[in-house]
């Protein structure tokens, strides 16, 4: 039977709440993972890094630059919470490896030097 899901044996549906790669919050969306995900499956979880709908609206207008702690992990940063939207042309004179990209991620100190609201 195509889209059936295999439950896990101690956690069934085995639920997750996806959250947004770039800004952290919640999607509008709940994820069967059942067996899947071999343990029980945290309440919030990123599944990939596919933008939510507003940081998509958000990454329409221009790029968005998201503040996360100095040194963290490039790979999963730690985000402190400020969000501000720039012109591309901006962002292309601030950052010269950007390419196409519509989300930047900017270290605090970074971000306070630049002077960019919290």
């Amino acid at each position: 039977m195509s889209g059936s899901i295999r439950l896990h044996p101690q956690h069934g549906l085995n639920p997750t709440i996806p959250v947004c790669f770039i800004c952290g919050k919640d999607k509008n969306e709940v994820v069967l993972l059942g067996a899947t995900y071999k343990e029980q499956a945290p309440m919030h979880m990123c599944l990939n890094k596919t933008p939510c709908d507003e940081c998509k609206k958000l990454m329409e207008m221009g790029v968005l630059l998201v503040s996360i702690k100095d040194g963290t992990d490039r790979e999963n940063p730690y985000r402190t919470g400020a969000l501000v939207v720039i012109k591309v042309e901006a962002a292309q004179r601030m950052f010269n490896n950007l390419g196409n990209n519509r989300v930047a991620f900017v270290e605090d100190s970074a971000w306070d030097k630049i002077g960019l609201p919290r």
